[in-house]
C-alpha cells in the first residue's frame, strides 16, 4: 500500500530513472500482465520458476501472472525482420511483476510478491555486446553516484558447477556470456566477488549489492548475458551478408526492485532526503 507522500516518492525516482534511459536511447514500451502458459513454457520460466508463478485460468486455457518482463519484450523484438543497421534495440519498461515468494520470507519492501523493475533488455550483436554492457553498468554507477550509494559490492553471479539441471542452455553459450561480463566489469575496473549458484537460470549476472542498515547484502542493480531465449525464441537480423544471424540479449535493471531500492534508499538518507526527491517540499505556517 503505497500513501501519499510514498507514491510521490516512487514517481520522482522512476521519472529520474525514465529520463536517463531516454538519454541513452531506450524505447519504453508497456505489455501485458498476464500471457499465455505457452509462452512461458518456450522461454523456461515454467520448468525453472514455475514454484514462484502465480496463475490463472481463463476459457479452458492457462496464463501466468507475469512474474518477468523478458518475454514481453521479445514479442516486441519479434514484430517484423530486423537488420543490422536496427541494432542495438534497447526496450524499457517499468514493469509490474508478481511473485509466489514463500511468506516467510515476505520482509516490508524488501521483498514482496508484487513489485515494480526498471526493467530493459538490450538486443545488439555479439560485436556490440561488451560496448552495450559497459554502457548499462555507466548508468548503475551513475545512479549510485547521484543518490550517495558508495558501500556496495559488485558480484559476478554464475551457475552452480555441480548442479546444471538448473539452468538451460548449453555449455559454449554460458562460457561465452561468463567470459563476457568478466571483460567488461575488467576494462571498467571494477572490483567483483565470484558467487557460485547465484546466475538467473537462463544465464550469468553482474549484480550490484548494496548493504542496509543492519548490514545484510540485498541486490539491487543487475546486469545479465543471455545467448539462450534468442536461440529458444529464434531471434534473428539479417546481417551485412544478407544472411539471418542470432542477436545477444541483455537483461538489466539499474535499481532491480523500485521496492527495494527506495526501502534503501528511506534507511540510506533517516528518511532526510535530497531536495528533489522530498516528497513534501514545502511548508507554509501562517502565524
Amino acid at each position: 500500500f503505497w500513501h501519499q507522500d510514498g507514491w510521490t516518492l516512487f514517481n520522482i525516482v522512476q521519472a529520474y530513472m525514465h529520463r536517463i534511459t531516454m538519454e541513452y536511447d531506450y524505447q519504453e514500451v508497456q505489455t501485458p500482465q498476464i500471457l499465455d502458459r505457452s509462452l512461458w513454457e518456450r522461454s523456461g520460466h515454467w520448468d525453472k520458476f514455475q514454484e514462484n508463478i502465480f496463475t490463472t485460468s481463463v476459457e479452458n486455457r492457462e496464463y501466468a501472472i507475469k512474474p518477468m518482463n523478458c518475454p514481453g519484450h521479445i514479442q516486441i523484438f519479434n514484430q517484423g525482420l530486423k537488420s543490422y543497421r536496427d541494432l542495438p534495440i534497447r526496450i524499457s519498461e517499468f514493469g509490474v511483476v508478481h511473485r509466489n515468494e514463500p511468506s516467510g520470507t515476505l520482509h516490508g519492501l524488501f521483498r514482496v510478491r508484487r513489485f515494480t523493475q526498471d526493467d530493459a533488455h538490450i538486443f545488439c550483436t555479439p560485436d556490440q555486446l561488451i560496448d552495450e554492457f559497459n554502457a548499462v553498468i555507466d548508468i548503475v554507477l551513475y545512479v549510485f553516484s547521484a543518490l550517495g550509494f558508495e558501500d556496495f559490492t559488485t558480484q559476478i553471479s554464475l551457475r552452480d558447477p555441480d548442479n546444471k539441471d538448473k539452468y538451460i542452455g548449453s555449455d559454449e553459450n554460458w562460457e561465452k556470456a561468463e567470459n563476457a561480463i568478466m571483460i567488461a566489469a575488467k576494462e571498467k575496473g571494477l572490483k567483483t566477488v565470484v558467487e557460485y549458484g547465484e546466475a538467473a537460470f537462463y544465464g550469468p549476472k553482474l549484480d550490484f549489492m548494496v548493504k542496509d542498515v543492519l548490514g545484510r547484502n540485498w541486490q539491487l542493480g543487475t546486469i545479465q548475458v543471455d545467448y539462450t531465449l534468442p536461440e529458444r525464441f529464434d531471434l534473428t537480423y539479417k546481417g551485412s551478408d544478407n544472411q539471418l544471424h542470432r542477436p545477444v540479449m541483455i537483461h538489466r535493471a539499474p535499481f532491480g526492485s523500485m521496492e527495494r531500492f527506495i526501502a534503501i534508499l528511506i534507511e540510506h538518507t533517516g528518511g532526510n532526503f535530497p531536495l528533489w526527491l522530498t516528497p513534501e517540499q514545502v511548508i507554509l505556517l501562517p502565524i
